[in-house]
């Protein structure tokens, strides 16, 4: 079954990269950590003397998802307010120019 979390994960990392990736920067960290993960469960699956949900590997990943998340929250809310202030600045140009 974890071949198909696997699969599933860099389905939906390659989707985003190449589909999404225009919308906004935040999309590149997503991409980046869902490989992560497609590599991880794979592993997971693939090393049968390995078992990478459990023990000190888990708390990798747990500490690499909070990272992730920490850096997409970062991102967006940047890009966010950059958005946010070249509209507020067209808005502005068009009053001046009426």
């Amino acid at each position: 079954m974890g071949y198909v979390y696997s699969a599933l994960w860099v389905i939906i990392s390659t989707m985003l990269f190449f589909r999404f990736r225009k919308e906004n920067k935040v999309v590149y960290i997503l991409s980046a950590y869902f490989l992560f993960l497609g590599v991880w469960w794979f592993m997971d699956e693939f090393i049968k003397g390995l078992n990478l949900m459990d023990g000190t590997y888990v708390w990798i990943l747990r500490v690499v998802s909070a990272v992730m998340l920490g850096l997409t929250v970062i991102v967006y809310f940047a890009e966010r307010k950059k958005q946010l202030s070249v509209k507020s600045n067209a808005s502005s140009e068009t009053e001046e120019n009426s």
